[in-house]
């Protein structure tokens, strides 16, 4: 029997309203007051520190990056640093996990199937690098392996919050004020510059529930943020 789970799209959003949301979406999961959800969103460029995050992978100061219109904010995800921004899609899968998969790494490793599979709805050859989380793609133009897709995860009473980002065309010059994720010897890169046309968030979405769907064996559908939650600060 499939899994019934909602979704929704929270648009372009700054993360720390975002995160709100997340949180009391996660507090309806626990208490079984709301079904599981993907939440989507778009965020305004900011640098995120997981719990793992190492001082020297910030490379620029919070003045400068304030110039350049980068937020910076510490969360309760796993990892090191990122950067999110415009042009970059993020999910956060907020679910009982373990109805899904048996434990947190073969969780993981099915969400990062579930962006190798979208990617190669879009002809990108998407693949895992051993010891290291998130999808890899080799950019045409360097012939270089660059990480496309982050994951940073946290389970807090047995359901997840946090999840995947995956660059579409974001700026990235902007990834060049951290060392994603710690990792000094890869670069980044987008869909886009890895030779795909423009692409639309919603339509990236709704192909993502469709490999979300397939891998986990849920059925996901629409739901707007007015209709769960009080999300008013």
């Amino acid at each position: 029997m499939k899994k019934d789970l909602i979704w929704i799209d929270l648009g372009l959003i700054s993360y720390e309203d975002a995160f709100v949301i997340q949180e009391q979406l996660h507090e309806k999961c626990v208490t079984k007051t709301c079904p599981d959800t993907l939440l989507f969103q778009e965020n305004y460029p900011v640098i995120t520190l997981g719990r793992g995050t190492h001082e020297q992978n910030l490379l620029m100061t919070p003045a400068e990056l304030l110039d350049q219109g980068i937020a910076l904010t510490a969360v309760s995800r796993g990892g090191d640093i990122s950067y999110h921004g415009n042009g970059q899609f993020i999910v956060s899968p907020i679910l009982h996990f373990d109805q899904y998969v048996k434990g947190a790494h073969q969780y993981v490793r099915c969400l990062e199937q579930v962006v190798i599979n979208l990617l190669a709805h879009y002809q990108l050859k998407g693949k895992r690098i051993k010891g290291r989380s998130g999808v890899w793609v080799v950019e045409p133009e360097t012939g270089e392996e660059k990480k496309v897709s982050a994951l940073g995860i946290a389970v807090s009473h047995g359901v997840t919050l946090h999840g995947i980002s995956i660059n579409v065309n974001p700026n990235l010059e902007h990834f060049k004020a951290i060392i994603p994720c710690g990792i000094a010897d890869k670069g980044v890169t987008s869909m886009e510059a890895c030779g795909c046309p423009p692409i639309n968030l919603p339509d990236l979405r709704d192909q993502f529930i469709l490999a979300f769907d397939e891998m986990f064996g849920s059925n996901t559908t629409k739901r707007t943020i007015d209709e769960i939650v009080s999300h008013k600060r």
